[in-house]
């Protein structure tokens, strides 16, 4: 397995964003709950390695994927907290992810890597 400070290439497909703590407090602030409430989440596996925003220089991270969902009212924050605590239940479509920091759109769109042998958390 590759091993970048952030992220983890799996060998069966898909990347590991490894939660920083500063991505884990933005969430819980996003999400109005304590950290505490999300603090068995280590990461979560995707479809394409992290993405560096183009304009202000911040990664990828599952941050973005919740300011984007809740941000533009895709789902609410109750849901998005569900999904952080039980995992996800099935598969998202891939789409674009816009920077949390600066809203920059990010290269690539992505979605869960949706794989039995990994799952889509970590």
């Amino acid at each position: 397995m590759n091993h970048i400070a952030d992220q983890e290439v799996l060998p069966n497909g898909g990347v590991r964003w490894i939660l920083t703590s500063d991505e884990r407090q933005h969430i819980a602030t996003l999400l109005d709950v304590q950290e505490s409430t999300i603090a068995h989440i280590k990461g979560n596996i995707m479809n394409v390695a992290r993405m560096t925003c183009a304009k202000c220089q911040k990664r990828s991270g599952l941050d973005d994927m919740i300011h984007n969902a809740v941000g533009q009212g895709i789902h609410n924050k109750e849901f998005m907290v569900h999904v952080l605590v039980n995992g996800p239940k099935k598969s998202s479509p891939e789409h674009p992810l816009d920077c949390s920091r600066c809203s920059e759109r990010f290269e690539k769109s992505c979605t869960w890597h949706n794989d039995e042998d990994c799952g889509s958390w970590w």
